[in-house]
């Protein structure tokens, strides 16, 4: 049941996030388009993947010892921050420079933590 309704509550936020982040880049080359195509790609199934099972485990911990919904939310942000910085971690090997990257990828991690985190809390007042 938990898998399924943060499945869902991660798609949710992905469609938000498609038709918000578009704000964030206001280029319009095509090269950049099909560069932010590729790098989503490969993005999302991780984040999906690393999102979903530590959005769990946070649950699970906040749940055990009945911490609040702001720490659950502070922990939410510091996996977002961790998973921002393996990516910044294998732009840097791979030859690039992530010094750019690294400010508006917390914009938008920031953003999506946050839409995730109000749709899930949504989400499980609707369920009770």
């Amino acid at each position: 049941m938990i898998l399924s309704q943060k499945l869902f509550v991660a798609t949710l936020t992905a469609m938000f996030t498609f038709f918000i982040l578009p704000l964030f880049f206001v280029e319009e080359n095509a090269n950049d388009y099909f560069i932010g195509f590729v790098v989503s790609s490969v993005t999302i199934p991780f984040i999906f993947t690393f999102g979903l099972l530590t959005s769990m485990l946070i649950g699970n911990f906040c749940h055990k010892y009945h911490l609040k919904k702001i720490i659950s939310f502070l922990l939410h942000i510091v996996s977002g921050v961790i998973c921002l910085m393996i990516f910044a971690v294998y732009i840097f090997i791979t030859g690039g420079s992530p010094e750019g990257y690294i400010q508006t990828g917390l914009m938008i991690a920031l953003l999506c933590i946050t839409v995730f985190f109000y749709i899930d809390i949504v989400m499980k007042k609707k369920s009770k």
